[in-house]
């Protein structure tokens, strides 16, 4: 009895010699059960015996990675907080933000770069209209990372929010242009075959990250990252708009739905024009809030 016991425990806290051997037995039984498969299509008890077996190395296998997992996952943070950047990255949000902000610049560059070759390629007024309204939110983003390298003070936060806030105003314009020029012209955005869906996939995951973080970056007190979540924020929600009227050609392309894809971008420039004026606002408290401090 005392044996059955000792060897349960041993089960339920693999290490050394038994773990080893167990995984060589189910790399041999995953092995074996393929192979036969491959070589003797028939099903025979051996077949049956190695399906077993390997299913059951399978569960244990996969407990003995989520046994395993908090002393890997500890052992790889404790490596990480030994280098000065990776350190910052775990314990500064506000670093570790931009430093992911500023990859993702990187990234809408390119993804900038291709829309306005392919509207210029196409003669799509459309699409160049949409990509210059994306290159101004990523103008915008490197300006916030100038800022922060250039200045990084308070003062120098709230400037840069009340001048994003600015800028939302005046997209909310230009969008508004773009609206119309949707609604007058019933033009449209069209993707390539199912790219479409993968396209969905990646908005509607992007607004979902980018409210997360919006409401996350609320409770921190730096500005350069809470400008940083509403120009993603921004982004995401013309996402939106875009998705729709490229969703509207792909599935029904006889219609004229001039006036829905008109309503959605009125509703999401009221919205940019609300944020715009909300960072405005923001920025002019912080900079009171500071002065009264200081007096």
């Amino acid at each position: 009895m005392q044996f059955i016991k000792d060897f349960w425990n041993k089960i339920k806290n693999p290490r050394g010699i038994l773990l080893v051997l167990f995984y060589i037995a189910f790399a041999l039984f995953v092995g074996g059960a393929l192979t036969l498969i491959i070589l003797v299509p028939e099903q025979t008890i051996l077949h049956y015996f190695l399906y077993v077996c390997a299913g059951v190395s399978l569960a244990y296998f996969v407990y003995t990675i989520v046994y395993f997992a908090p002393t890997i996952t500890q052992k790889i943070i404790n490596k990480l907080k030994q280098n000065k950047f990776t350190n910052s990255l775990l314990e500064n949000y506000g670093y570790r933000t931009l430093v992911f902000a500023l990859l993702s610049f990187c990234l809408n560059i390119l993804y900038v770069a291709f829309l306005l070759t392919m509207g210029i390629l196409t003669g799509s007024i459309w699409q160049i209209a949409i990509t210059i309204y994306y290159l101004v939110l990523v103008a915008m983003k490197g300006y916030v990372f100038y800022a922060k390298r250039k200045h990084n003070n308070f003062a120098s936060q709230c400037v840069t929010m009340r001048f994003c806030g600015i800028m939302f105003i005046a997209l909310t314009l230009a969008l508004s242009g773009i609206v119309v020029l949707i609604y007058k012209s019933n033009m449209y955005f069209e993707y390539a075959g199912l790219m479409i869906y993968a396209v969905a996939a990646y908005t509607f995951l992007n607004l979902t990250i980018a409210i997360f973080n919006l409401f996350k970056a609320r409770k921190q007190d730096d500005l350069y990252v809470q400008s940083i979540r509403n120009i993603n924020l921004a982004n995401a929600i013309v996402s939106i708009f875009v998705l729709q009227v490229a969703l509207f050609q792909a599935f029904s392309p006889e219609s004229n739905l001039g006036f829905a894809n008109g309503l959605t971008g009125g509703a999401i420039s009221l919205v940019i024009l609300g944020l715009g004026i909300y960072m405005i606002r923001k920025a002019y408290k912080k900079q009171q809030g500071e002065k009264n401090g200081k007096e």
